[in-house]
């Protein structure tokens, strides 16, 4: 009886949820429409036509601005509405609308007030950020509904959003980039937003596969060391023998290489990882200094900047972290090698009976997570024009600092790749947003250390609660 009375609850909460959505594309249309006509039109119709000219530059087609953008709030509204009937719904799709609407309706409040004080239109190209940020949420919206569930029977609750740590990371930036934004409209440029993106793309890819060993239980603190060696190896071919594929191609190769030793020596040699990644910490930063001898890498071949390229005028590390964090989200998900590392990592006794082996998943992971870094190595060696012969500094930090403010638990069995490439961005939003409020950015590493004590303690307390 009282599964009964309860059902009407729940999807009277999940229409609400869903409508607050569509409440907020409705005031977007409104606002674009109405502040042509209070005196505002920067504001309203014409923001748009700055970002849009670029686009139009970039594939010489004759584009109108003032068309683009109520098509893509429109579209954002469309789709708002039709999840409110959609039979296949899932909590994501609400999230996402409701999401996007707060995030262009928040840059519509900053910018707003910023040509209210500077009576200029400089920013209004950011501004219509936020709306291509609902467009491309919108169509996040169609990929989670076409894609196949993990799990059936799932019903939409507040109580679940708010203990997710993707959405808990995206509010977080969200309200980060609200504040530092409106307290300085500069940290909102365009040329700010892309480098809060791109610098700490390598960092996001690195993280990607930490989270994976993570997730197995282990953990390597030996990327940078890796990181600082591939990126001279990288570097050393392209001035060398000049062949430009062959520096890009080499270290991820040369990664897994590595990642295979500390596999195997993990895995099958039962040493704990912390102790094989510390040694192989210290013997790739003697192998880095022995082979440079302290030189750098200078007079790159001007083909070599991988980094620098900007396909649809987008940073190419930007490509990189969004494509991979992609594919490696669905592969951890939906593939059986993914679930595998959840398996292990959560009951290796339980993983075992089940007949997984878990010397051959550990060892993988390890080859897979060599990988990520030596993508990594090469997103980073192509943004220098001078590679130092040192690993980058603290990068074993700041990328296992994203791994577990993603979501990893240090004890295994949970975390996911979207859930790092945000807490990587998140970073990097954090390090840029000091230099704009005047804080010295030594303070970063406090932040780092403060943000890794407090997931792990409320990821301790919620593991403790659950056995409760």
């Amino acid at each position: 009886m009282t599964a009964v009375a309860a059902a009407p609850s729940a999807s009277a909460d999940r229409r609400a949820t869903h409508f607050v959505g569509v409440i907020l594309g409705v005031l977007l249309l409104a606002a674009y429409f109405a502040l042509p006509f209070v005196n505002q039109p920067e504001l309203g119709a014409t923001s748009v036509a700055t970002l849009t000219q670029r686009g139009n530059n970039e594939f010489e087609l004759e584009t109108n601005g003032l068309v683009l953008l109520p098509i893509a709030a429109a579209a954002a509204l469309g789709l708002g509405l039709w999840t409110v009937f959609s039979p296949r719904h899932e909590r994501v799709t609400s999230i996402l609308i409701g999401g996007s609407g707060v995030v262009a309706l928040a840059y519509f409040i900053i910018f707003f007030k910023a040509y209210l004080e500077a009576k200029g239109s400089s920013y209004l190209g950011s501004m219509a950020f936020g709306f291509w940020a609902m467009l491309a949420l919108a169509v996040l919206m169609i990929a989670q509904t076409v894609l196949p569930r993990a799990s059936t029977g799932e019903e939409f609750s507040i109580r679940r959003v708010l203990g997710n740590q993707e959405m808990i990371l995206l509010g977080g930036l969200i309200a980060l980039v609200t504040i530092v934004g409106i307290s300085n409209p500069r940290y909102l440029a365009e040329r700010n937003i892309t480098d809060v993106l791109q610098s700490h793309a390598y960092i996001a890819v690195a993280a990607i596969g930490t989270t994976m060993v993570i997730i197995t239980g282990n953990i390597d603190i030996s990327i940078g060391s890796l990181v600082g060696l591939l990126a001279i190896i990288s570097g050393r071919i392209a001035t060398d023998t000049g062949l430009i594929w062959l520096a890009w191609l080499a270290p991820p190769v040369l990664g897994m290489v590595a990642g295979g030793v500390t596999g195997f020596l993990v895995a099958y040699m039962r040493i704990p990882s912390i102790v094989v990644t510390l040694g192989m910490l210290s013997i790739l930063k003697g192998m880095l200094l022995i082979w440079t001898a302290g030189s750098r890498v200078v007079d790159l071949p001007e083909g070599f900047f991988l980094a620098q390229m900007r396909p649809l005028n987008i940073p190419m590390p930007v490509w990189f972290m969004v494509v991979l964090t992609i594919l490696a989200a669905l592969w951890m998900r939906y593939s059986g090698f993914g679930r595998s590392l959840y398996a292990v990592g959560g009951n290796k006794e339980a993983a075992r009976l089940s007949g997984l082996s878990e010397h051959r998943i550990v060892f993988q992971v390890f080859v897979i997570n060599g990988f990520f870094v030596g993508i990594s190595s090469v997103l980073y060696a192509t943004q220098l024009t001078i590679i130092q012969a040192t690993p980058p500094p603290g990068m074993e930090l700041t990328v296992i600092t994203a791994a577990v403010v993603g979501g990893v638990s240090i004890l295994g069995g949970t975390g996911t790749a979207i859930g790092a490439t945000l807490a990587a961005i998140l970073l990097s939003a954090i390090r840029s947003s000091m230099v704009f409020v005047n804080l010295s950015p030594f303070w970063l590493r406090a932040v780092q250390g403060l943000l890794i004590l407090v997931t792990v303690l409320a990821d301790l307390l919620r593991r403790r609660r659950q056995r409760v």
